[in-house]
């Protein structure tokens, strides 16, 4: 359906509904089981989703919050972690604009394009691209970087900075909670490749492919980033203190070298372990932090305060 048709039907519920106000608009929809075409994955992609219950006004437009899951969840942001209210919550605030958030399903994928037979697929691509084509077909969103975002918890964390790092043309801003961060591994490390091989449910390789995974870690494209003339993404980082020591000695390991590499990065640690507490009082508290950094507008508005025209 072209989405000038999705935004007059969506117009005419506003209409029906008396024009709500931001103020006035009720909570978000979910919607289950839905699912896009993928080209990388040879079927369908399921995802759930998260979307405003009214159209953006004045021709404005959605941003667009991609949220990974942990392994080996399929729909614990909904189910779990509270997902909606937060952003009710942080929309009825004023912290985030009105957003899409679609929550692929993915489960032990680890969002990596593993071109395997008996893998879980080109799953990296079948979400930046074939997913990212099918909502912004399907909804008036904003269809560029400053309104594109992504973040994830765990299995999800490293999904969101693997997105994020390697597509900065595509995302402006990437979200890593408790992100199961790994710097590469040594060819003389032995017994932490064969610990890595029983975890990583044959994403990089079965048996593990110390190659592949030290190309896929997020510290492998610092220099890269380093040496970009283009924009950067900006990163944040959330751990609880009480976390599993490995991921909390990466993580804080990668903030000082994103910080090296001229990325925006923040670090946050707060008290809490891996569990669902800590993982929604951090991604709340990082919606505070997003909202700023989004522009729906793909830049128009800060044109205009500088008194550029974008003709």
């Amino acid at each position: 359906m072209p989405k000038s048709l999705i935004a007059l039907i969506f117009g005419l519920l506003v209409a029906l509904s008396g024009g709500a106000s931001a103020q006035e608009l009720p909570g978000g929809v979910v919607e289950r089981n839905q699912t896009a075409p993928s080209p990388a994955l040879g079927r369908d992609l399921v995802y759930n989703l998260y979307r405003p219950a009214f159209p953006p006004q004045h021709g404005d437009a959605w941003p667009t919050l991609y949220l990974l899951e942990g392994r080996p969840s399929e729909s614990d942001w909904l189910d779990v972690g509270g997902i909606a209210d937060l952003l009710d919550r942080a929309i009825a605030e004023g912290r985030i604009p009105p957003m899409l958030v679609a929550m692929p399903v993915a489960p032990y994928s680890w969002y990596v394009d593993n071109p395997d037979a008996g893998g879980r697929g080109l799953m990296k691509t079948a979400i930046t691209r074939d997913l990212r084509a099918a909502l912004e077909a399907r909804f008036p969103v904003a269809a560029c970087r400053e309104a594109r975002v992504v973040a994830g918890l765990s299995m999800g964390g490293y999904g969101a900075l693997l997105f994020g790092l390697d597509e900065p043309d595509l995302f402006a801003s990437a979200i890593s909670l408790s992100g199961a961060i790994a710097p590469p591994i040594a060819e003389t490390d032995r017994a932490r490749l064969a610990r890595a091989d029983q975890f990583y449910d044959g994403a990089f390789g079965a048996p593990l492919k110390r190659e592949r995974f030290n190309a896929l870690s997020a510290f492998g494209r610092l220099d890269a980033l380093k040496d970009r003339l283009g924009p950067k993404p900006a990163v944040y980082l959330a751990i609880g203190d009480r976390d599993r020591g490995g991921l909390l000695q990466s993580t804080t390991l990668l903030h000082s070298q994103l910080l090296r590499a001229g990325v925006e990065s923040t670090l946050r640690i707060g008290a809490g372990a891996h569990d669902w507490e800590t993982w929604s009082r951090d991604m709340d508290q990082a919606l505070g932090w997003l909202g700023p950094r989004l522009d729906p507008s793909c830049g128009a508005a800060v044109a205009a305060r500088e008194g550029v025209s974008t003709r």
